[in-house]
């Protein structure tokens, strides 16, 4: 989706990529939820405001940006599809916990084949990435969530 706005600059909505990740040799790879943008500065600040509110910890001193067991940031995953469209999904945050308001909230929707990936790699796996994405270029350097849980509940 493309909205064109007052200063000749297009605004692009973000999507939502659902797969799995092939990291090295890894016997057991992880799903994958990433958010794609069309900009690289907007993905990579995206990134930085996420690092910022999650509250995982980090496993590997190498690895800054590789954090595993937050639960501030949640993705949620229609359990029907919506005719002509697919499965919506969501990645938001709450800065707090105690407020309704989501600070972070992206939406997109995935097809069935999509979803079936994910599916796969995150029951094999039982965990998955969250990270974002510049096109369809993963930018893991930036950040790398590993998370655990996934809302499939309908309304």
């Amino acid at each position: 989706m493309r909205i064109s706005g007052n200063n000749n600059q297009d605004i692009s909505a973000p999507r939502i990529i659902l797969g799995g990740l092939q990291m090295g040799e890894d016997p057991i790879p992880p799903a994958l939820v990433a958010i794609s943008y069309a900009s690289c500065d907007r993905a990579q600040a995206v990134a930085e405001y996420l690092m910022s509110i999650q509250n995982g910890t980090v496993p590997f001193e190498s690895s800054p940006n590789v954090c595993a067991g937050d639960n501030v940031i949640k993705v949620h995953i229609s359990p029907k599809p919506v005719s002509n469209k697919g499965y919506l999904c969501q990645v938001m945050a709450k800065a707090d916990p105690r407020h309704w308001t989501h600070c972070f909230y992206v939406a997109s929707y995935v097809t069935e084949e999509e979803l079936s990936a994910f599916n796969s790699f995150f029951e094999f796996a039982n965990h998955y990435v969250l990270t974002v994405a510049h096109g369809d270029n993963l930018l893991l350097e930036t950040i790398n969530l590993i998370k655990y849980t996934v809302n499939r509940r309908g309304v």
